[in-house]
């Protein structure tokens, strides 16, 4: 079966690293990436609605700047922001997004955390309750529902804070349950923990 491509908006005013960032995302990726370039000039509505894309990656300071907007458009399009990081953050504002690349990256972990965010979104686009929860996102749920905050199931399970939170909100949005008292409701009556755990 065809993998379905996933689409990335890729803001950034240095045609450099614009670019070269585009070509370290496709190069050596199993999943079917379409990248469209904007510098920032013009519409971003625009480009949003004409590009179509799940991903949006650009400097957290344009992501400051536009908050509103943004907002919006991740809640209508279900977009995941991921942050590009030239030089100290303050970890607080980092915080609403789903991963980070850092400008003295390899390339390969650039790619990583590409591949690890995207592990979040194979059923992003479709909106049925009955979807079934990967392993990883039961893992994720038990951890969860058993009184464990972000930072601890990131730990626990070797993986970023961010992509703890991009599956915390697949998983909320494939169960269309919004607080951890109905998750763990549906973690006990689906066998996910016990009763005792609960």
């Amino acid at each position: 079966m065809k993998k379905e491509e996933i689409k990335i908006l890729l803001i950034e005013k240095s045609d450099i690293i614009r670019k070269g960032l585009s070509v370290l995302l496709i190069e050596k990726n199993n999943t079917p990436l379409s990248i469209e370039q904007y510098n920032g000039d013009g519409d971003l509505l625009h480009y949003i609605h004409h590009a179509s894309p799940k991903i949006l990656i650009a400097s957290p300071s344009f992501f400051d700047q536009n908050k509103k907007q943004i907002s919006a458009l991740k809640e209508k399009y279900q977009l995941l922001l991921v942050g590009l990081i030239y030089a100290f953050q303050d970890p607080d504002s980092l915080s609403s997004l789903d991963a980070l690349i850092y400008i003295n990256d390899r390339a390969e972990k650039v790619q990583a955390t590409i591949n690890e965010l995207l592990k979040s979104y194979p059923t992003m686009n479709t909106h049925s309750s009955n979807e079934p929860l990967s392993s990883r996102e039961k893992e994720i749920l038990k951890l969860l529902v058993n009184g464990n905050t972000t930072k601890q199931i990131a730990t626990a399970l070797h993986i970023s804070p961010h992509t703890v939170n991009a599956h915390r909100k697949n998983i909320m949005r494939k169960l269309d349950i919004k607080t951890v008292s109905g998750l763990t409701i549906y973690a006990v009556l689906n066998n996910i923990i016990t009763l005792k755990e609960a």
